[in-house]
């Protein structure tokens, strides 16, 4: 008898435009749905509701949610910025208090956006 693997090629979160793509891993195998996501919140609530799984792809998630976050964010200056980027990190690593590579991964984005020198800076380096 002949038996042949089934290759499934799933790309599970990228970067597609001003959005996050997210395939909703809830669904499989059944199913594959992708999620367009805009807003950091929703991306919490894709890591609080395991839509993603896998603690690199949580990471991912997570840094992309920061991402997506500090696009949203109105301060005009530097030191308000960091500090709304800050509580928007605190509320995404609250979403999953074990994962360690989702803290990373926000650590990370962090420590870039403090290099910024200004707020148009810091949103070009995220």
């Amino acid at each position: 008898m002949n038996k042949s693997k089934i290759i499934v090629n799933y790309q599970p979160i990228e970067w597609k435009g001003d959005m996050v793509k997210l395939l909703d891993q809830t669904l499989l195998p059944a199913e594959e749905v992708y999620l367009e996501i805009t807003d950091y919140r929703e991306i919490m609530t894709a890591i609080k509701e395991l839509k993603v799984r896998g603690a690199p792809a949580i990471g991912v998630a997570g840094a992309y949610g920061l991402v997506l976050g500090a696009r949203q964010i109105l301060a005009k200056s530097k030191t308000p910025f960091l500090s709304e980027l800050h509580q928007i990190a605190i509320a995404i690593c609250g979403t999953r208090p074990t994962a360690r590579n989702l803290f990373w991964a926000i650590e990370r984005m962090e420590n870039v956006a403090v290099m910024g020198k200004n707020v148009k800076e810091i949103k070009q380096l995220c």
